[in-house]
């Protein structure tokens, strides 16, 4: 049956460790970048323009009670937990978006070295160096009162 001939199985993990063609990969820091990316980008689409508009503009104008200049006033704020944690996505999650807008702004005009890992070590570095500041100052301001 069959005249002699035989089939040959190739197991497919062989076929797939004796290939020479390139393994795709998950980038993983391509993702947590994009994943960044966005969030800046909706923080500065929508926090930042209510928090300039509150603050800024409606609070000093007696429209909107915001809280008042006074030392006094601005410590017993910042020592509740959520204002922290406010103040540090307000400053700190915006730099991601620009790292990644200055980087791709760089590789679309040209710039071979703004593809590189160094440069993504650069921008995202400094990102990563302005939340890091913005932790120490938060948490060593005023310390965090809870109740």
């Amino acid at each position: 049956m069959g005249g002699g001939l035989r089939r040959r199985w190739i197991r497919p993990h062989l076929v797939c460790a004796m290939s020479t063609e390139p393994r795709r990969r998950v980038a993983y820091p391509h993702l947590i970048y994009w994943f960044l990316f966005a969030q800046g980008g909706v923080v500065a689409a929508v926090l930042v323009p209510v928090h300039v508009l509150i603050q800024g503009i409606l609070g000093p104008l007696g429209i909107v009670p915001v809280v008042d200049r006074h030392y006094d006033t601005w410590v017993a704020v910042l020592g509740n937990p959520i204002v922290k944690l406010y103040l540090l996505v307000l400053i700190a999650v915006p730099f991601f978006h620009i790292a990644h807008r200055v980087r791709y702004l760089l590789t679309d005009f040209g710039v071979k070295a703004a593809k590189s890992v160094p440069a993504q070590i650069i921008s995202y570095g400094g990102a990563v160096l302005v939340t890091l500041i913005t932790i120490w100052v938060l948490l060593t301001t005023v310390p965090i009162k809870i109740g």
